[in-house]
């Protein structure tokens, strides 16, 4: 029992020593408007750091609610390389309206095992306006006078006091 201790002991020592073997991916998720209309399109873009030893390949999946689609591909993938700014970029289309998390999940490898974070942000989709009626043709302005008779017309009518 005291051997098991000891080498569980020597271990944490050897680890504390050494350092131990971290990875970090750190991950952010933008909406470049919060509110749209029906059949509007906004671009979600995540921004990820890789703070490992080494390249990773990673995977974006957008999950996309009901009522929204997308028109990209169903997964990106990208390679980070530590300390290296990378950018993953996807159109969504508003197709009714109503209150929505768009949700991107990543998964990538550390070490030798899979970790996954997803990263959500808020959408509000509106239903679209009405278009506007026509403008109203405008009106005789105040200076002028109404057209007299043409030809075909009788002569013998009577202007119309305004």
């Amino acid at each position: 029992m005291m051997r098991v201790g000891f080498a569980l002991l020597l271990l944490l020592g050897v680890g504390l020593c050494t350092g131990f073997a971290v990875a970090e991916l750190t991950a952010s998720q933008l909406l470049d408007r919060g509110s749209i209309s029906v059949g509007d399109t906004a671009v979600v873009t995540l921004n990820l750091i890789y703070a490992g030893d080494n390249a990773t390949q990673a995977s974006v999946v957008p999950l996309i609610p009901y009522g929204l689609m997308t028109s990209g591909p169903a997964m990106y993938m990208v390679t980070l390389y530590p300390g290296r700014p990378e950018t993953v970029s996807y159109p969504i289309i508003a197709q009714q309206p109503g209150y929505y998390d768009v949700i991107s999940s990543i998964s990538y490898a550390e070490y030798g095992f899979t970790r996954e974070l997803q990263m959500v942000s808020q959408l509000v989709v509106i239903s679209q306006s009405p278009e506007s009626p026509p403008a109203a043709p405008p009106g005789l302005p105040e200076d002028q006078s109404p057209a007299e008779p043409g030809p075909g017309m009788p002569s013998n009518m009577s202007k119309l006091n305004y």
